[in-house]
């Protein structure tokens, strides 16, 4: 995982869901490089942009995507 990746996060934590991010939200990696195994993303909403979260998560947590598959788009 590197700086800029886009991410899905495939596993739920307490700590992900108190903060507005479940899984299937992408994010986008925002550090260089893991603290204590985990990675700072920013989650946005599809189709807005607009921030959800901007918080660290486990590597274990995050698949990484060279683009948005179009199957994990969200209905409008």
């Amino acid at each position: 995982m590197k700086y800029l990746d886009l991410v899905e996060l495939i596993n739920d934590r307490p700590t992900y869901t108190k903060q507005g991010v479940k899984v299937g939200d992408f994010g986008a990696v925002m550090s260089e490089k893991a603290i204590e195994g985990k990675w700072q993303v920013i989650f946005s909403e599809f189709y807005t942009g607009k921030d959800i979260a901007d918080i660290m998560v486990r590597e274990e947590d995050l698949k990484v995507y060279d683009k948005i598959p179009p199957e994990k788009y969200p209905k409008h």
